[in-house]
Formats: C-alpha cells, sequence, structure tokens
C-alpha cells in the first residue's frame, strides 16, 4: 500500500483571535443599573439571571457557563444564599453568594425556562432542551450588547469585566485585598493586585496628580 503524502495543514488561528483579553474595564454600579434596567424592559429573563450572577459569584466562564440548576438550589428546589464549586483552573473549592436580586432573576428564569435538577443553567434560548451550555464565545457577545445597552465601548469590556467588577468596587470601597483574593478564589494575593490593575491604577492616580 503506497504511503499516504503529507499533507500539511494551515496552523490554527489563536484561540483569542478577535477577541478582548486582559486587564478589561469592570463596571460601575450605576452602569450595571442601567443593563438591569434594559434587559427587563426588553424581558431578557435569561441574560438578567446571566448577567446578575456572572455579577455575584465573580467566577470565570469556565465556571459560570456549565452551572446546573442543582448547584444553585437546595433540596426544596428555592435557590440558595450561596453554594460551592470546584474551580476548574486551580481545582480548588471556592464558594460564592447570591444577592436577593440574582436569586429573584434565577427563580424566575428557571421557573420559565421549566429547567430541572440536573439541566444547564445557561443554554441558548433555541436550544432548552439540548443539554449544552453557553460558549465562551456566545458569553463574550452576550457581554459585547449588554454594554452596549450602557452606551459603553464594547471593546473596553469582556467576561473578564464580569468577574473584575464586583471584586474592583469591593476594592475600592474597603482596600481589603485579602477579601478580594478570597472572592475570587485566587491562591496568592499577589496574583488579586495584578488581576484588579492596583500598580496600573495607583501610577495613573500618580500621573494625573504631577504637574511638570
Amino acid at each position: 500500500m503506497p504511503a499516504k503524502p503529507f499533507v500539511k495543514h494551515p496552523p490554527r488561528p489563536p484561540w483569542n483571535k478577535r477577541v478582548a483579553v486582559g486587564q478589561m474595564t469592570p463596571l460601575t454600579a450605576a452602569q450595571a443599573a442601567v443593563i438591569r434596567a434594559k434587559l427587563t424592559a426588553e424581558q431578557k429573563i435569561r441574560d438578567l439571571a446571566l448577567f446578575n450572577t456572572a455579577l455575584d459569584t465573580m467566577l470565570r466562564a469556565s465556571d459560570l457557563l456549565p452551572l446546573r440548576v442543582r448547584q444553585v438550589t437546595d433540596h426544596r428546589g428555592r435557590i440558595v444564599e450561596e453554594f460551592p464549586i470546584r474551580q476548574r483552573k486551580t481545582g480548588r473549592s471556592h464558594v460564592v453568594a447570591l444577592s436577593w436580586q440574582t436569586r429573584k432573576s434565577l427563580v424566575e428564569w428557571i421557573a420559565v425556562s421549566g429547567k430541572g435538577p440536573g439541566a444547564f443553567l445557561w443554554t441558548s434560548i433555541g436550544n432548552r432542551k439540548t443539554g449544552v451550555y453557553l460558549t465562551r464565545e456566545q458569553y463574550a457577545n452576550l457581554v459585547k450588547r449588554w454594554v452596549s445597552y450602557a452606551d459603553l465601548n464594547w471593546k473596553r469590556y469582556s467576561t473578564h469585566s464580569m468577574r473584575r467588577s464586583k471584586s474592583a468596587a469591593i476594592y475600592q470601597a474597603t482596600k481589603d485585598l485579602a477579601a478580594c483574593q478570597h472572592l475570587l478564589g485566587h491562591k496568592n494575593i499577589g496574583s488579586t493586585a495584578h488581576y484588579l490593575g492596583m500598580d496600573q491604577r495607583r501610577a495613573l492616580s500618580l500621573a494625573k496628580k504631577m504637574r511638570i
């Protein structure tokens, strides 16, 4: 049997081609309120629940998107205030909290979608029964759409903006870096300082104050 000719395939494009990465801008409380109001007005029940859950839990997309109903509910089907999760990136156990407005939006989404305990929370609107959860790309596109509701430049925002928003607000209000480290599930506090862009913000603050 003759040997198959060697075929050189073109290199795969990088995973982050045309995808915003890095230290992206977090949302402010006022901007988040505008987005919530828009999602509510347009009756985007899934998007509102996902938006709220992403902000509250501060989870990476790899942990947020595969969430199942049973992870956010108790044995009676009620939405819990806290739930544990094992982070896929680090393998470390982590506990996250849900605010009342997030729990309320989850109740509505689960009821409207008819999802059972084993179902993925975040599925495409047209494919609720396929068992497939949203991809990172789909989630990233949703984030771009959401920030446009607040008249923001989508190029400066990504899924990391959702993860950073609440932790950045907490640090700004309390300067408690250790609390932010715990909430983000970081192994060391240096990672938290870098993730929140603390050194960059200090430098920019000094630059704005200094006159020559």
